[in-house]
């Protein structure tokens, strides 16, 4: 048995999506930063936009194989673990990421380990009980869950030597751009969100403004970048911070793009963040209709997501806004109220999903709650918008069938495209 395990943490092609390398895998670089840190020698191999072919060629040997898990592409994730179990059955091959947190059971079916939740911690745990368990003849749970880090000062900044920065295509405001996640977690309980799944409703955790404003003034000057997208689920909840974070970045000149809510943009927040370099905001407004905001457990006012907008776009920040077709009880009468709404705001991009149930979610936990009479089971049709705007549309209630919420999405899209463009059309933000 080896005195340290060579990892090797790979990222599963997306050919489905519209770009399939739009920004390096940020959870595997800092999983990858951690390790390393800590004395095992961990690489990344982001096979992304890479033909299935070429993939073996691609990986090289190692002890431990990590695959970070994601619904619509876990068949393909086992294909390569498969292929890799043969070419190396000594190996050992770990799951991680929202379907392994999500399915444990089943995916320990197919995988030695599974790390649930957050991977740094959890991953580390795992290597050193394999490197003390296996040379003993025995081995590890098949299951491991570390504590969330509380800390997340302490984490070092992501190693982006570790993937090939020129070879992604996600710009901001028509630049190259990279992303940075300042936060981890989010208060809310929307029901059909899968950060539910991975435990980021429970506690939401902060790096502090000085940490994250350090790590984007040494990535310009080690990546000569000068425009970041935060990938928060919500950039706007800690106010007292968010004023310090846009503080110590004016002085900096750079443009980014964030997630933010709402209920929490005022004018003051709004004209904050684009003094700081924001210039592109993007809100869940999922509906127009009240009802349905209520049932989906949004905690969001229509009068909320007309002040937000506003703000935002009086303050000069252009604004994205997602909308969520087909929730149970859904109407033709609901979706008028979504077209009526965004007709009247005008944000200046829009995509449309279809509701899926991704397993972990309360929608796919306790179906019948929500008048769910029918989940398909096949996982690979999972998919929020991919190429040419085609989705998956997965369940059905006593009221609507797929084919109805196939026939709104439509109809929402006809009415909002001669006046708003869609997201993924947009030449500026991608």
């Amino acid at each position: 048995m080896p005195q340290s395990l060579r990892t090797v943490l790979i990222h599963t092609p997306c050919y489905e999506l519209q770009d399939d390398r739009l920004e390096p895998p940020l959870g595997l670089l800092y999983i990858a930063t951690w390790l390393n840190c800590h004395g095992f020698i961990t690489q990344i191999v982001d096979l992304s936009s890479t033909a299935a072919p070429n993939w073996m060629s691609q990986i090289p040997p190692a002890d431990v194989y990590g695959f970070s898990t994601y619904t619509p592409t876990y068949h393909r994730t086992l294909d390569i673990k498969a292929q890799l179990h043969q070419i190396y059955p000594g190996a050992r091959f770990v799951a991680g990421g929202p379907h392994a947190t999500a399915l444990p059971t089943a995916v320990s079916r197919d995988f030695d380990h599974v790390v649930v939740g957050e991977g740094e911690a959890s991953m580390l745990m795992l290597l050193l009980l394999l490197l003390r368990t296996l040379a003993r003849g025995s081995t590890p749970p098949p299951t491991l869950t570390a504590p969330l880090i509380e800390d997340l000062d302490t984490l070092p900044y992501s190693d982006y030597a570790l993937v090939d920065v020129p070879s992604y295509h996600r710009i901001v405001d028509g630049n190259p751009s990279l992303s940075i996640l300042s936060s981890r977690g989010c208060p809310h309980q929307c029901v059909f969100c899968n950060s539910l799944v991975m435990g980021r409703a429970q506690k939401v955790r902060y790096r502090s403004a000085r940490h994250v404003v350090g790590e984007i003034v040494a990535l310009k000057e080690q990546r000569r970048i000068n425009a970041f997208r935060f990938q928060d689920d919500t950039f706007t909840l800690n106010r007292p911070r968010l004023r310090e974070i846009a503080r110590l970045l004016k002085p900096q000149g750079i443009t980014y793009r964030c997630f933010g809510r709402v209920g929490q943009c005022t004018s003051e927040i709004t004209d904050l963040l684009y003094a700081s370099g924001c210039r592109h905001i993007s809100f869940g407004v999922e509906s127009g209709s009240p009802r349905l905001l209520a049932r989906m457990v949004k905690h969001q006012a229509v009068e909320q997501i007309r002040r937000g907008i506003g703000n935002a776009k009086a303050s000069g920040l252009a604004v994205r806004v997602f909308l969520l077709v087909g929730f149970p009880g859904e109407t033709w009468q609901t979706i008028q109220e979504t077209i009526d709404l965004m007709l009247d705001l005008r944000p200046d991009e829009y995509s449309v999903y279809p509701v899926i149930p991704y397993p972990g979610t309360p929608l796919y936990n306790d179906p019948t709650k929500f008048g769910i009479t029918r989940i398909d089971t096949d996982f690979s049709r999972y998919f929020q918008v991919a190429r040419g705007r085609t989705t998956g549309y997965v369940f059905r209630t006593d009221a609507l069938s797929e084919m109805d919420i196939a026939a709104m999405r439509e109809i929402l899209i006809a009415r909002l495209a001669p006046v708003i463009q869609w997201a993924g059309d947009s030449t500026r933000n991608r």
